[in-house]
């Protein structure tokens, strides 16, 4: 298994900045080496005592080595700070970028806390990783080696304290490092699951309060945060074990020293300086290898993160554009649509089909309307239009061309969506109506807002068009939001208009006039609704009767009344009943 693979991989990022880490690490050796001279002026004063001039040189020397190790350790500090946070923020853009590629299938695995988890937390923990790694990685073992090639030359024999200095130690901070790869990982996984319940909870906190599930969802709430508390203490427990071992580790060597330094002064085979310089020496490795010991789970943290991280990464989007994608002509596209032997389930792997066989042509300038129960599949079956989702067998085309042989920018200006839950970002009206179309004026967002049935609540305004919309758009009603989303939508003018059960928030005059105003608005344009009311389908040039994926019945309102029997139904339940007009 290669050693630390999910990280190494990420160190592509530095091309071209390989000379700002050589940089810093050459004031992080040259700190080392400041540091380690210290000692061998300790020894010179303690062995020259007597000659006070020598000693008070040797004191000003010591001082300026401390002062030069200073400089050199703010340098060093301040390269990596800067490194390390151009790090974090090259990865959390490309990571952003990345998670805006992905197709909606993509986005169906993904909660939303458990992104915003790895944006966050993940690209944090990596940040403080290589920070401490420029830091200390190469810096620690150079003096460690200096350190052991020093007490070589000065005092050979007591060598051998250090070889099991360096011995306990790596041994506790491998058996640490190991144990805390798996639970940094537990911890992160814990926190997407604290992150997914807190923002789901704060999005739907209104549902409960009106439901009086305060403490339901407490309790829930406290499992899931107990979990958390548990994951983020294992790897603190593990650490924990780290410090008294390195304590241990010093006092066994403190203990070794004092009893074999101490016999050699006794003996004449080593000046007290040396043994002194030794201890010093002894003192720098330990030290070294406590801040090894704080690296190193920094280190396997930073690993698991960077795991998390390369999963969002190297997952490919379900929806590509062909290589041979050609793009058409916005204004040249007529917007007929053909559904030919069309198939799809969402778990390809396994799963059942959620929509089956169907066969459904569209004439452009058509208004056709799709009506059945919930899960009959009629969002499903829209959202294949602008590949949303690609089909699993068969194929959509627009104007003979299969979508899948468009590209999706281009695809997605042709073929408009008011999505069936209506979001608005925060900013202005104005940004929102012109979200898909920012070179549009402020005359064609009024004039789509007017379509929508929007502009008289707009101009009521005091700011009108550049009043503010709150977060999610929640200083409006259902209905406004609704109808704002319809004017994005309307705004783009495309060949192709979907409204995704869009008007379900608004009353039936509302709704009437937006259906009414809508082919002046959008002349020729193919328009394909998502009715849950009959009355919006009543219209329509066509009616689809979808029913457990599958097209049951199509035909306007006069003829599926006699001939669909699932049709029949849905209006007798929503208009109380048939009238004589409507059988004949």
């Amino acid at each position: 298994m290669p050693f630390l693979p999910n990280l190494r991989k990420m160190t592509v990022i530095y091309r071209g900045r390989w000379a700002s880490i050589a940089i810093s690490q050459i004031f992080a050796l040259l700190m080392a080496a400041f540091m380690i001279f210290i000692p061998m002026q300790v020894s010179s004063i303690v062995n020259n005592v007597s000659d006070l001039h020598r000693a008070v040189g040797d004191a000003v020397i010591i001082a300026l080595f401390a002062v030069i190790m200073g400089v050199f350790c703010m340098a060093n500090v301040v390269y990596s700070v800067k490194i390390a946070e151009a790090t974090g923020n090259y990865i959390r853009n490309k990571v952003y970028e990345k998670i805006q590629s992905f197709s909606f299938g993509n986005l169906d695995r993904f909660a939303t806390g458990e992104l915003l988890t790895r944006l966050t937390s993940d690209i944090y923990q990596i940040t403080i990783g290589v920070q401490l790694m420029l830091r200390s990685l190469l810096m620690a073992p150079f003096a460690i080696i200096v350190s052991l090639v020093l007490v070589s030359i000065f005092s050979p024999e007591l060598l051998w304290i250090l070889f099991i200095v360096i011995i306990l130690s790596l041994v506790t901070f491998g058996y640490a490092m190991v144990k805390m790869q798996k639970q940094y990982k537990q911890r992160q996984e814990a926190y997407d699951t604290v992150n997914t319940a807190l923002q789901e909870n704060m999005a739907g906190i209104r549902v409960v309060k009106a439901f009086v599930r305060q403490k339901f969802e407490n309790s829930k709430f406290l499992a899931v945060n107990d979990n958390f508390r548990k994951t983020n203490v294992a790897p603190l427990k593990t650490n924990a074990f780290t410090l008294p071992s390195a304590l241990f580790v010093m006092g066994v060597a403190t203990c070794l020293l004092a009893l074999s330094g101490g016999s050699a002064v006794i003996k004449g085979t080593l000046q007290v300086g040396a043994v002194l310089a030794f201890f010093q020496y002894t003192f720098i490795i330990v030290a070294q290898m406590w801040q090894l010991s704080l690296l190193i789970p920094q280190i396997v943290s930073a690993e698991a993160s960077a795991g998390r991280l390369k999963e969002i990464l190297t997952t490919t989007p379900d929806v590509q554009d062909a290589p041979n994608a050609a793009a058409l002509a916005p204004g040249a596209v007529k917007g007929r649509i053909v559904f030919e032997n069309v198939s799809f389930k969402y778990d390809r792997t396994s799963g059942t089909d959620t929509l089956k066989n169907i066969n459904l042509t569209i004439e452009p300038g058509q208004t056709v309307a799709f009506l059945g129960g919930n899960g009959s599949g009629k969002s499903t079956l829209i959202s294949l239009i602008p590949r949303f989702y690609d089909v699993t067998s068969g194929r959509v085309t627009i104007d003979g061309t299969d979508v899948k042989e468009i590209p999706q920018d281009n695809l997605r200006s042709i073929v408009a969506v008011a999505l069936q839950k209506a979001f608005l970002f925060s900013g202005k009206i104005i940004d929102n109506i012109t979200f898909g179309r920012q070179e549009g004026t402020y005359d064609d967002a009024v004039a789509a807002a007017k379509v929508a049935d929007a502009d008289g609540f707009v101009t009521s305004l005091p700011e009108k068009y550049d009043a503010p919309v709150s977060r999610k758009g929640q200083n409006f009603s259902g209905g406004q939001q609704q109808r704002l989303s319809m004017a994005r939508a309307f705004m783009v003018r495309p060949a192709v208009i979907i409204l995704d059960d869009s008007t379900s928030a608004v009353d039936v005059e509302t709704e009437g006039r937006i259906l009414d105003a809508l082919p002046k608005f959008l002349s020729g344009v193919t328009r394909l609704i998502i009715a849950s009311r009959v009355s919006t389908a009543l219209a329509a040039d066509k009616i689809v009767v979808l029913d457990k994926g599958e097209i049951t019945a199509t035909g306007t309102h006069k003829e599926l009344i006699g001939s669909s029997p699932l049709y029949r139904e849905i209006f007798e339940s929503q208009l109380g009943g048939l009238r004589k007009e409507d059988v004949t």
